[in-house]
């Protein structure tokens, strides 16, 4: 699904289907099936009541009985959005010493001008094969798939991440519900989560992947607050 945002301009850029929209917007279901492309202005979304959905694509809001659906609880109070909309970006890594880390998340993985390799109370550091991902200015697809695989062996002992716990391989299908896995290695030295849009059945709450962490139309991130007690 598409959001235009009413504009008549249209662009060729790679990765975009020609039509000036916005790419995510969260708590809006739709009842169409995967892979099939609809344009639903956001005007038409922010006039929804009761329970009536847009005309076109029958698109619902997050405040609507039909919107729900989409919530984790399936009802208001629920967490909105768990796949297929964006990639998640999360606080995590491998500290391989690829160039990656230092271009592109600096501020998460270095202290100064050290590298962290130890998982601090907002960061989460995965363990590395050094004997295969040793080459911090790889770039090439073979060596991200081969540091993937290495180390998804050597991550024997984090749980908890949604990760080791619910996959069986590094690359592929592996994950519940037939969703990809991706594991962090070589350049893409940075875990996200849940899958884009454009992944249609693919995507999902137990998809992971890796990003080298640079910015893309279809990744961002979800603040998450912690209650202390």
């Amino acid at each position: 699904m598409s959001l235009n945002s009413g504009g008549n301009k249209r662009t060729e850029t790679t990765g975009k289907n020609g039509i000036d929209s916005i790419y995510a917007l969260t708590g809006v279901t739709q009842g169409k099936n995967d892979g099939e492309e609809i344009v639903v202005k956001v005007d038409e979304i922010n006039t929804l009541q009761g329970n009536t959905p847009t005309l076109t694509g029958s698109v619902y809001a997050w405040n609507q009985k039909g919107g729900t659906s989409s919530s984790s609880t399936r009802n208001i109070t629920g967490v909105y959005d768990l796949s297929g909309a964006t990639w998640e970006r999360t606080a995590s890594y491998t500290a391989n010493g690829h160039k990656s880390l230092l271009q592109y998340g600096k501020s998460v993985s270095y202290e100064g001008e050290v590298l962290k390799t130890q998982s601090t109370k907002y960061t989460m550091v995965y363990p590395f094969d050094s004997t295969v991902d040793n080459n911090p200015t790889d770039s090439t697809t073979e060596g991200l798939n081969s540091a993937s695989s290495a180390n998804y062996v050597t991550n024997t002992k984090i749980y908890g991440d949604a990760v080791r716990e619910t996959s069986t391989s590094s690359i592929g299908e592996t994950a519940w519900e037939n969703n990809f896995s991706n594991y962090v290695g070589s350049r893409n030295v940075f875990m996200m989560k849940s899958g884009s849009f454009m992944d249609t059945l693919n995507a999902g709450r137990f998809y992971f992947s890796h990003t080298a962490g640079s910015s893309y139309f279809n990744i961002g991130f979800r603040p998450v607050i912690i209650p202390i007690t």
